[in-house]
Order: C-alpha cells, then sequence, then structure tokens
C-alpha cells in the first residue's frame, strides 16, 4: 500500500471565500499608476473589502484589501503605503510584491486573486 503525504494547507480564518469578476482597462486615467512598475491603487471593487493593485515588473497583482489578521469589521482595511499596506487596525504591513507580512506579529498574509491580463484589459476575479 502506498500513501500520499498532503502538506496541510493553513487556510486563513478570518476570510470567506467569495465569487467576483471584475475588468479594468489600464488605458483609463483612474488606472494610470498601474501602468508603471511598483504602481498600485486601491479599488473598492471586488473582494471583501476591496482590491490592492500593484504592477510588480508589467504584472498585475490583486491582494484582497482586508487585513488577514483579523475578522472583517469597520477599520480592517488595508492602506497602501508604497510597496506595502498597512492594517489600520493594528499597522501590521504586508509587502504588495509577496503579501508576506512585513512584521512578525502577522501569522497570515495576503488574500492573493486571480489576475489575467491581455495587453490593457485586466480581468481579476475569484
Amino acid at each position: 500500500m502506498i500513501s500520499c503525504n498532503k502538506e496541510k494547507v493553513d487556510r486563513n480564518p478570518f476570510l470567506q471565500e467569495i465569487s467576483f469578476d471584475e475588468r479594468i482597462n489600464l488605458s483609463l486615467p483612474t488606472f494610470d499608476n498601474l501602468r508603471y512598475q511598483g504602481g498600485s491603487i486601491y479599488w473598492q471593487n471586488g473582494g471583501i473589502k476591496g482590491l490592492n493593485l500593484f504592477n510588480l515588473s508589467g504584472t498585475i497583482m490583486a491582494w484582497e484589501a482586508s487585513c488577514p489578521n483579523h475578522v472583517p469589521n469597520q477599520c480592517s482595511r488595508t492602506l497602501i503605503n508604497g510597496v506595502s499596506s498597512k492594517c489600520q487596525c493594528d499597522n501590521l504591513e504586508y509587502s504588495l510584491a509577496t503579501g508576506q507580512p512585513l512584521t512578525e506579529e502577522a501569522k497570515y498574509g495576503l488574500l492573493l486573486y486571480r489576475v489575467q491580463q491581455n495587453g490593457n484589459n485586466v480581468r481579476i476575479y475569484n
């Protein structure tokens, strides 16, 4: 008998999985910052508390804007701070390039959503 050892996935208990499908056009003025490497914007459509969008070497990353270490509440939205995002509840910071916490106190990293790019058209979905 052969057994498979599957690694345990440590699911974030604070953020529920939701379904959405958003499309943006990078040629529109609203998305100017995303046309440049390191550029970012907050987009309120999609996700639980919106999306923090980040241009990583021409690839758009879409992160959940809700703090990954809190049940969603009034202060649990992250705010973009350069190339990181910071939770309003406890000031924990997360990298917009990798989603990893930049402070040791944080157990969970940012939740990444799926992105498909075709020229200036970007689809963000879960």
